[in-house]
């Protein structure tokens, strides 16, 4: 389960490291978080501050989990956030969100 957790570009060695053995359980509770809803609906409504503080809080999240795959997402989402730009923002958060799908269906095959 692990290697299809590296397949998606996670550094699993990374997020043992922070969280130990409760790391798959911190994983799971990541990707379901609310977290992606909750930008998605700042940005629709255009609460840049809201979308800004919740993408950090995340990105800080997912260093500790070793979410390589993010990082040039939401670096991207930074930069569109702060120019204020909603349909670039959706575009890079749907990609964000599949990456999501794909680490819950990983993380599901392993119960």
């Amino acid at each position: 389960m692990l290697d299809k957790l590296k397949a998606l570009n996670i550094d699993t060695g990374k997020g043992q490291e922070s969280f130990g053995e409760e790391y798959l359980t911190e994983l799971e509770k990541y990707v379901k978080s609310l977290d992606f809803m909750r930008l998605g609906q700042a940005v629709n409504g255009g609460r840049w501050e809201s979308a800004m503080m919740t993408i950090r809080r995340m990105t800080m999240q997912a260093e500790k989990l070793g979410l390589v795959c993010f990082e040039r997402q939401f670096t991207g989402l930074r930069q569109n956030i702060a120019r204020k730009d909603a349909v670039e923002v959706k575009n890079i958060l749907s990609l964000v969100i599949r990456k999501r799908i794909q680490i819950q269906d990983a993380l599901k095959k392993q119960n």
